[in-house]
């Protein structure tokens, strides 16, 4: 792509923040919608402000409650007002769709919907986020009363589908009109990724969206989507894991790439019988992960590894920065080597490698981290890890704990050493 015509599209994005800038009638819902997408230093609103507006708001609505949980979704997993946002989704999970013989306003208000099913996805109380879904599926029932919505609404709607866990409610537009949309959702971990062909044919289609359509004639939200997935076009994380990067033979756009990768995590854990939810919520946890900037994997994202599963495992924990080994007593069992023969034998081989990478490291430890999924399972952590620290990850502050530790953040600094003071002495040495 010329110089001159990657300066138009500058320019485009550049007249995009002036429309969002200029938007008049904003409450809370459209301001934290924008400082999600836009994200730190491109949002025009004060995020602190935003937060503290929204955790304060009395005689709540359903606008107020998807602030809060687009609030939530920026701060976590540091969100400091999980009770008053658990107090808000309770409440509005009982609301009822229609009221007084019309249907409610949030059934065709895609940008709230998204916001709370973000904010349960964050709430840290799987009771409440069991019940907002069922209220979102009730919602999506409901849709059928009323019109369709503009494609990149249903983009919205099908994103908040994918984060209440219930993807089969909405469909998401496949149009090019509605590339950029796919584009930033993706970005933001609501949309699953999709096939590199795709991707690139959206990086195309938001290229000639941004050059043709005129800026100053779309809607806020419309607005806010194509500057972000812009932004996510030019310099942030991709799906890749790479960042910065643009698939020059889509668009031909060139970024200065950024040198920091994201790190590399291996989920290690044991297939439960009798309990197959297990592995599902294994799969949530390991794209939890994935969605605070760690290139998380596990198993069932590599169904069938062109050099068998043993040297996939080997080749797994011995690139991985962490492994995160998530603790059962099955687990423990096989890690041990107290399962009976012939069962469990990836475990067996994996807890072989950590047990002999710990012995030539001297049992010095900041790979291998154990994690359980709720305090039962404390009792059942190897031997071998013993005395390292384990995260409760069902525990918000826990989890968040987990990311600062891989992220290299600590929740508490120092402060600096200062002088040692002069101090006189109490008497003149007489013993008066």
């Amino acid at each position: 792509m010329s110089n001159g015509r990657e300066r138009l599209l500058d320019d485009v994005r550049a007249l995009l923040g002036r429309v969002i800038a200029a938007a008049a009638g904003l409450d809370l819902a459209d301001r934290a919608f924008a400082a999600w997408l836009l994200g730190p230093g491109r949002c025009p609103f004060d995020l602190p402000t935003l937060i503290s507006a929204s955790v304060g708001q009395r005689g709540r609505g359903y606008r107020e409650v998807a602030a809060l949980g687009y609030a939530a979704e920026v701060t976590s997993p540091a969100c400091q007002f999980r009770p008053e946002l658990c107090e808000a989704l309770g409440w509005l999970s009982k609301r009822p769709t229609t009221m007084c013989g019309e249907v409610a306003g949030f059934v065709s208000d895609p940008v709230a919907l998204l916001g709370i099913a973000l904010g349960a996805s964050r709430c840290g109380q799987p009771t409440i986020e069991a019940d907002v879904a069922a209220w979102v599926a009730r919602v999506f029932a409901a849709r059928a009363a009323i019109p369709d919505l503009e494609p990149w609404e249903s983009c919205l709607l099908a994103a908040a589908a994918h984060r209440s866990h219930r993807p089969g409610l909405a469909a998401t537009p496949t149009g090019a009109d509605t590339a950029d949309c796919r584009i930033v959702l993706r970005a933001r971990a609501v949309l699953p990724p999709t096939h590199p062909a795709d991707a690139n044919a959206d990086e195309a289609a938001l290229v000639a969206l941004l050059l043709e359509d005129h800026a100053g004639s779309l809607g806020f939200a419309r607005a806010v989507t194509r500057a972000a997935a812009y932004d996510v076009l030019k310099s942030e994380v991709v799906a890749s894991g790479k960042v910065g990067v643009v698939n020059e033979g889509s668009t031909g756009m060139t970024t200065e790439p950024h040198t920091e990768q994201a790190k590399k995590v291996f989920v290690s854990y044991s297939w439960e019988e009798g309990d197959p939810g297990h592995q599902q919520e294994v799969l949530r946890f390991t794209n939890q992960v994935r969605q605070y900037g760690f290139d998380a994997t596990m198993d069932l994202f590599h169904p069938n590894p062109p050099e068998g599963f043993p040297l996939w495992m080997l080749n797994q924990i011995r690139r991985a920065d962490f492994v995160l080994m998530v603790i059962t007593e099955t687990y423990r069992r096989r890690c041990e080597d107290d399962e009976e023969p012939g069962k469990g034998k990836g475990v067996k081989w994996e807890g072989g490698i950590v047990t002999r990478s710990l012995y030539q490291a001297e049992f010095r430890n900041g790979k291998f981290i154990p994690v359980v999924f709720g305090p039962k399972h404390i009792s059942s952590i190897p031997t071998i890890l013993s005395g390292n620290t384990y995260y409760d990850v069902r525990k918000p502050e826990r989890f968040e704990d987990l990311v600062r530790f891989m992220s290299g953040q600590l929740a508490y600094v120092p402060a600096p050493i200062g002088r040692v003071p002069h101090l006189p002495p109490r008497s003149d040495g007489s013993g008066s």
